[in-house]
């Protein structure tokens, strides 16, 4: 007897499974793929967050916010942004199917380098936490 076993299904596929939270994953994947182009734009383009609010007449924080997905990032607004850093862009929509696959998933291009192995040194104090138990701390440097 030749019984095929599915697959298990991962804790994001049962998410998904979800309409609401399979719309707000995909808002959630355009956003950052959009945020993290626009700062690898600047980066390439050797631009501060500065230099980009004064050539869109705004301030460092508004930028700061945008990019950091604090506010809303609209298509007029990204359309500004790559205006002054003299870019267009194009949206290359494709077809979901049922099933999650790896080509269908958005990579994330990240920039942080994680840290060589961190230096533990261990501190002798104690602290109370919040309900009045003794912990010991451990500083990492």
């Amino acid at each position: 007897m030749n019984t095929k076993r599915e697959p298990k299904k991962t804790l994001v596929d049962k998410y998904l499974e979800d309409p609401e939270f399979a719309r707000l994953m995909a808002h959630g994947e355009l956003i950052m793929e959009v945020t993290e182009t626009l700062c690898e734009l600047l980066e390439k383009e050797k631009l501060s967050r500065k230099e980009l609010a004064d050539r869109l007449g705004k301030t460092k924080g508004f930028i700061s916010q945008l990019l950091g997905g604090g506010r809303n990032l609209t298509l007029r607004t990204v359309a500004d942004i790559l205006h002054v850093l003299g870019y267009r862009a194009s949206l290359k929509p494709f077809k979901e199917s049922g099933q999650r696959q790896e080509k269908n998933v958005i990579p994330f291009r990240t920039i942080y380098t994680p840290p060589k192995s961190p230096v533990v040194t261990k501190e002798s104090f104690e602290f109370t936490i919040a309900d009045g138990y003794p912990a010991e701390a451990v500083i990492v440097n």
